[in-house]
C-alpha cells in the first residue's frame, strides 16, 4: 500500500481493478463481481460513482482505500500493510488507521502492521515485534515494550521520539550505520552499536527468550 500508484494499473478503471481478482478467483460472473467490488468501496468509505473512474483522479487517500478494498476482496483473515501510511499527511495517515481499526472490528480479521513509525505502532498495535536487520530484538504486548523496553535497540528507538507533554529533553540517537545485509556482523546484529555490548555478543546469535509473562527479548545481558 506504501505504493498505490504504481500498484493500480493506469489503463484500468479501479471498479474493473477490483472486479478482476473476484472473478478469477471465485468464478463469480461481471454483474456479481461488479456488486461485490460496489460493497467494498462503499466499506472503505469511497462512493460507488468513483469506481468507473482512473487511477489518476484519485487523492493519495482515495488510492489507499482502494488498495485496501482490493485486498478485502477475498475476504482474508489476515491483512499485510506494508507502510500504509507513507507519504500521506498526517490528516489522511489518521483517516486510513482508524479505517483500518474500524474493518478489524467489523470483519474480526488481523492486520499486521510494518511501519518505521513507532508512534503509529503506539496508537493501532495490540502486540509490537522490533526487528532489526532482519531478527527480531522484542517481542511483546504494545504497552510492555513501549512503556518498558528491554532490548538496547528498543530503547534507542522509544528515546529518539519527541515527547509532546514530557520534559523537553536532548534526543538521544544510536551511534554508527544501520547493518549490512550482505554481509551482517557476526553473533548479535546490533553489537557494533550496543553500549551493552560484550564478548558473546559478537560471537552468538542470542535467541528470543520470555523474560516477562508474554514480553521476549533476544539479548545476552538483559537478565
Amino acid at each position: 500500500m506504501q505504493g498505490a500508484m504504481n500498484s493500480l494499473d493506469p489503463l484500468y478503471r479501479v471498479g474493473k481493478q477490483l472486479t478482476e481478482a473476484i472473478r478469477y478467483h471465485e468464478r463469480s460472473n461481471e454483474t456479481k463481481a461488479w456488486s461485490r467490488a460496489m460493497e467494498l468501496l462503499e466499506l472503505v468509505g469511497i462512493e460507488e460513482s468513483r469506481a468507473r473512474e482512473y487511477p489518476h483522479q484519485f487523492s493519495g487517500g482515495m488510492k489507499q482505500r482502494a488498495m485496501i478494498a482490493m485486498a478485502l476482496s477475498l475476504n482474508p483473515d489476515l491483512i499485510i500493510a506494508d507502510e500504509p501510511t507513507t507519504a500521506l499527511d498526517v490528516m489522511i495517515q489518521a483517516q486510513i488507521l482508524d479505517l483500518l481499526r474500524d474493518l478489524k472490528k467489523k470483519l474480526r480479521m488481523s492486520v499486521l502492521l510494518i511501519t518505521h513509525d513507532v508512534s503509529l505502532l503506539a496508537e493501532f498495535a495490540n502486540m509490537i515485534g522490533i526487528m532489526y536487520a532482519g531478527k527480531l530484538m522484542e517481542v511483546g504486548p504494545l504497552a510492555r515494550v513501549i512503556g518498558c523496553p528491554l532490548h538496547p535497540y528498543t530503547c534507542g528507538l522509544i528515546s529518539s521520539i519527541p515527547s509532546l507533554t514530557g520534559k523537553k529533553e536532548r534526543l538521544m540517537s544510536i551511534p554508527g550505520t544501520a547493518a549490512d545485509l550482505l554481509n551482517p556482523p557476526r553473533g548479535c546484529r546490533f553489537n557494533p552499536r550496543c553500549s551493552m555490548a560484550t564478548e558473546v555478543c559478537m560471537q552468538k546469535e542470542p535467541q528470543l527468550v520470555e523474560k516477562r509473562p508474554g514480553h521476549l527479548v533476544a539479548c545476552h545481558n538483559v537478565s
